[in-house]
């Protein structure tokens, strides 16, 4: 039985990941940590009470739950602060908020490997768009034109998503397409992400609505690609696949996609 402590446990992800905590075989909820401390997380959660309380600190949270592994949904701006704490606990961590920059991610490699950690950090746990990243590797030596747009509500906090900078990291290696147009406004043919356009769409969808649209092309054809996700419900097997076979990672592990957990 696999000890789980939630960050984040209050917000749209966080529920739906201690409801899953809760109802899924071979996990047990050690605790949680959000802005509603000392509220039952089970209520929280749309649940009964299940005598479990939101912590008031996370470090004390998670050194009085005697956790197995973290779950953090919370926000970029408290991210790294947060790993700071799963470092020195040593603790095994499945993390789904994105935001963090490149230089970030240089930092947080260099934790994972000193430290001898095991974490997930992964910009979108839905399948759906893991299987079409998959998809993108294959066939992208042969559309050097791409193009990725996500759609979300106004009050998505990034722009772009983290989906959409990972889908333009995965593609950013292969042939690119001449554009001759020149920019009258900057940033009208996308914003660069590794070399990607990348556009961002903001507009009055019902949250948690997202979208990202791939655009492939060569000459005579063109592919395109839409993911639309209507819940985040989608991202928990995802979450699951992934909080299951972690601990069976090498020491040092710090997986950046679903396909390294096959």
């Amino acid at each position: 039985m696999r000890r789980v402590f939630v960050s984040g446990a209050s917000g749209n992800v966080g529920r739906l990941v201690v409801r899953n905590v809760i109802e899924r075989d071979g996990f047990e909820l050690a605790g949680g940590f959000c802005r509603e401390c000392g509220e039952d997380l089970g209520t929280l959660a749309g649940l009964p009470p299940i005598g479990i309380k939101a912590s008031a600190t996370l470090r004390d949270g998670l050194e009085n739950s005697r956790a197995d592994m973290v779950i953090d949904f919370t926000s970029a701006t408290v991210l790294m602060a947060n790993l700071e704490i799963y470092a020195d606990l040593g603790l095994d961590a499945v993390i789904g908020t994105t935001g963090l920059s490149d230089e970030d991610f240089a930092k947080v490699e260099s934790l994972v490997k000193e430290r001898g950690l095991r974490w997930a950090i992964i910009s979108n746990y839905g399948l759906g768009i893991n299987l079409v990243k998959e998809f993108l590797s294959q066939v992208r030596p042969y559309y050097p034109y791409v193009s990725i747009t996500d759609r979300h509500h106004p009050g998505m906090a990034n722009a772009p998503s983290g989906t959409a900078a990972m889908l333009a990291h995965s593609v950013s290696e292969g042939p690119e397409g001449a554009v001759e147009s020149r920019e009258v406004y900057e940033g009208v043919l996308g914003a660069k992400i590794a070399g990607i356009p990348v556009h961002s769409e903001r507009l009055p969808y019902p949250a948690p609505f997202s979208e990202h649209e791939i655009v492939l092309g060569r000459k005579d054809e063109i592919i395109r690609i839409t993911i639309s996700d209507f819940t985040s419900e989608i991202y928990m097997d995802g979450v699951f696949l992934a909080a299951e076979r972690l601990p069976f990672m090498p020491p040092g592990t710090l997986a950046r996609s679903l396909s390294e957990f096959k």
